[in-house]
């Protein structure tokens, strides 16, 4: 009974014209690069996501579309024409990847006005920088209050941030960001080390914000 049900399923195939299983396989591919292109722009959580399934989806209909010319063709017409196919569809591969990897180098520049400049300290007349403690130090009202600013921003990212299914060693060192940062915000004015030590936090903010896009 399988043998017969095998034998007529064969048959049947064999009935359909090679053009059209070519362009029901072209067709459906196409299609499928269509519609993760436009979801690919339209939702962000699509865009996020990883591509490594179109890949192997490629994968297989590279091999399916040399099957199906090796019905009809030569082993190395056969074996051009699904090279073809496999280029054609890895540069939607690219488009694809190249979407969300814009999207993630966007994300940062939403805090890019964030990183803290270098606090450089006035110097009193006729003293020169090396000379003067550096505990002794200040910063002007000005700067404190373009700090606070931007350490308003990051606050209110890492919140974001920390809504987000993060992963535990993430959740952990966010926590640990968003302490420093408020830490730093009643402070107030900083010293050059807490400056760098800022620097530091917003580095660490931008990673995380192009990891989970924010």
């Amino acid at each position: 009974m399988l043998a017969n049900l095998s034998d007529n399923l064969a048959a049947l195939a064999a009935q359909i014209p090679f053009e059209t299983v070519k362009w029901l396989i072209w067709g459906s591919f196409i299609a499928i690069f269509v519609l993760s292109l436009t979801l690919t722009v339209f939702l962000p959580h699509v865009r996020a996501a990883s591509k490594r399934p179109y890949l192997c989806l490629l994968y297989a209909y590279t091999a399916l579309d040399f099957a199906l010319f090796l019905t009809a063709y030569r082993i190395e017409d056969a074996a051009f024409c699904a090279c073809i196919f496999w280029i054609a569809g890895y540069l939607g591969y690219g488009v694809l990847c190249a979407l969300n990897k814009r999207r993630a180098n966007s994300a940062p520049a939403q805090v890019a006005a964030c990183a803290a400049p270098s606090i450089a300290a006035p110097q009193p007349t006729g003293t020169s920088a090396s000379s003067v403690p550096k505990n002794l130090k200040t910063v002007s009202p000005n700067t404190v209050a373009r700090n606070n600013v931007r350490l308003e921003h990051a606050i209110a990212v890492t919140s974001r941030l920390l809504d987000k299914n993060l992963g535990k060693s993430d959740r952990q060192e966010l926590e640990k960001l968003k302490n420093t940062l408020e830490v730093l915000k009643v402070k107030g004015s900083l010293t050059p080390a807490e400056g760098e030590i800022l620097n530091e936090n917003f580095n660490t903010l931008l990673k995380l914000m192009a990891k989970y896009n924010v």
